[in-house]
């Protein structure tokens, strides 16, 4: 069993920041990892572009190997479209109401090379909706452009990402499967 913290906010890498813990709380070690995604990107870039969006299906699955396929699809696109050398990213499972999961998504990328997602938010529902048969591509507010050191750009993104790591919603799956994804991006000193 995961565990959840219902705190307003959350120490990571020595810095605090506020988090949408409001409602079933957050799993302690998935917003920990997106919250070091985003602190890995900013090592390397001085600006990051982070995109939210969700994704829907039209039927279940036991497993996650659509990300897998969606990721692979978009990031081979990205860094021949934009040059990208690396490419942070934050997905979630979430099972409700509905009788298919559907997933959150945030990407984070290089935001000297992108600075608005509009390009790339089509080319995400072309691959969601034509090529691997996603019921519904939905941009939400989308985007935000953070710069490091900038305390409040940073804080922003964390609050908005914050809520893939909220506690409702997951563990409707075989245990096997993962409740949430990212990436490896590592921290260079």
């Amino acid at each position: 069993m995961p565990y959840i913290t219902k705190d307003k906010a959350i120490t990571v890498n020595g810095k605090t920041w506020w988090v949408n813990s409001t409602g079933s709380g957050l799993i302690i070690h998935a917003i920990k990892a997106m919250i070091n995604q985003v602190d890995s990107m900013l090592n390397y870039h001085s600006k990051v572009h982070v995109i939210r969006f969700d994704l829907r299906m039209y039927s279940f699955t036991d497993d996650n190997k659509i990300m897998t396929v969606f990721n692979r699809r978009l990031f081979k696109w990205l860094k021949r479209k934009y040059k990208l050398n690396r490419i942070g990213f934050i997905w979630c499972r979430e099972l409700e109401t509905a009788k298919q999961q559907h997933y959150h998504y945030a990407l984070i990328i290089d935001g000297h090379k992108v600075r608005h997602p509009i390009e790339i938010l089509n080319k995400v529902k072309d691959i969601w909706e034509q090529h691997l048969d996603g019921s519904e591509f939905t941009p939400k507010n989308c985007y935000y452009n953070v710069k490091r050191n900038d305390y409040d750009s940073i804080q922003s993104a964390v609050w908005r990402i914050s809520y893939l790591a909220k506690a409702r919603g997951k563990g409707y799956k075989p245990n096997q499967t993962k409740n949430y994804g990212t990436s490896r991006v590592k921290w260079v000193e």
